[in-house]
């Protein structure tokens, strides 16, 4: 599995959001799209998925215009927990997870065994019965990044997953994602969580991608200075480790 961006620009009524960007994820590697708020990372996130057309470039999943495929078949390839949540859903938790099995044919045992071990490795372990819309907004978070491991694609996007997640469910999720080994790329907010989880980043400012490489190459002062206008100390440090309840 290789996700390949190539030229993409991206404008959004008449306005140039993305310009040229070039970005690849190969098969079993975690990448961390970064940058400042307004950068262009969810549209960029939003037209590799489908929502948004480009006005530019080219965009391929194994060599496939990911525009060109059928919806059933981009669905087999791609899962996606978007940035935008629903707020309300008339459905249970079980029911939100199985929508993850519709591109295939259903298989109602199999399928239920899937939706349980998603939940399971989501720490929604027994909740299938739960509505959804009683749910945390991380609780909910959870159940749609089970809804995507239930896809069983070999590509997996994610627009900000630890969004209204504490600290130890940041943590779990990430390592989660790093443990599935499918070619995975992610938008966050925190440097050093995206340095500590991802094989590599790219920097996105003002529409373009500045820059493309492992955590240590890519995050320098400087870099940071530019991109943030903050300065920046890089320091090597165990500063969390999950704990093992």
């Amino acid at each position: 599995m290789r996700l390949d961006l190539s030229g993409v620009s991206v404008r959004l009524d008449g306005r140039p959001i993305v310009h040229e960007a070039d970005l690849v994820v190969d098969d079993g590697e975690f990448v961390a799209l970064v940058g400042p708020n307004g950068c262009g990372k969810s549209t960029l996130m939003r037209t590799i998925y489908r929502a948004l057309r480009p006005s530019a470039g080219l965009i391929t999943v194994d060599g496939d215009d990911v525009h060109r495929l059928s919806w059933r078949e981009s669905a087999r390839r791609t899962a996606v927990v978007a940035q935008e949540t629903p707020a309300e859903l008339d459905f249970t938790v079980g029911e939100v997870v199985l929508m993850g099995r519709t591109p295939y044919e259903r298989a109602a045992a199999a399928d239920e065994e899937r939706c349980a071990r998603a939940l399971d490795r989501v720490g929604l372990g027994g909740g299938e019965e739960r509505g959804y819309a009683t749910l945390s907004g991380g609780e909910k978070q959870r159940a749609l990044i089970a809804r995507a491991l239930v896809q069983e694609t070999r590509l997996l996007l994610l627009d900000e997953p630890t969004s209204h997640l504490d600290i130890r469910h940041q943590l779990e999720i990430l390592h989660l994602v790093r443990e599935l080994g499918v070619a995975t790329l992610a938008v966050l907010h925190d440097l050093n969580q995206a340095a500590a989880f991802c094989d590599r980043l790219y920097v996105m400012s003002a529409g373009r991608v500045l820059a493309g490489g492992p955590p240590e190459q890519v995050l320098t002062p400087e870099l940071i200075s530019q991109v943030y206008g903050v300065r920046a100390v890089r320091r090597t440090q165990l500063v969390f480790e999950r704990l093992a309840l």
